[in-house]
C-alpha cells in the first residue's frame, strides 16, 4: 500500500492506494507465519500452565510416569509434568510456548 498526504487551503487530504495486491493474504486462505513453522518443528510445546504444565509432543515420546509426570487419558502425545520436571525436559527437547 502506498499513501499521499496532500494539504489543500490548509485542509489535509489522504489518499491511499493499494500496490501489489497479491502479496496479501485473501480472505479465507491461510499461509504459514515463521511460528507456525518453529512451533511445527519443535519437539514439544507447552500449551497450559495450571498446577502442572501441559506438554504436547509433536511426535511420539515414551516418558517414565512417576509423582512430577503423569500421562493424559486421552491423548498419547500429552503430558501433564511439575516445574522441574519441565526443566528437565527443556535441556532434553526443543520446545516453543503455546500459550
Amino acid at each position: 500500500m502506498s499513501a499521499k498526504i496532500i494539504v489543500m487551503q490548509g485542509n489535509m487530504v489522504a489518499t491511499i492506494e493499494e500496490t501489489n495486491k497479491d502479496a496479501f493474504i485473501k480472505r479465507g486462505e491461510y499461509k504459514e507465519t515463521e511460528l507456525d513453522k518453529r512451533k511445527r518443528e519443535v519437539d514439544f510445546l507447552i500449551t497450559s500452565i495450571a498446577n502442572r504444565y501441559e506438554v504436547t509432543f509433536n511426535h511420539k515420546v515414551e516418558l517414565k510416569e512417576s509423582r512430577s509426570i503423569k500421562k493424559s487419558e486421552y491423548f498419547d502425545n500429552i503430558y501433564y509434568v511439575t516445574e522441574n520436571a519441565l526443566n528437565k525436559l527443556k535441556k532434553q527437547y526443543s520446545y516453543e510456548c503455546d500459550l
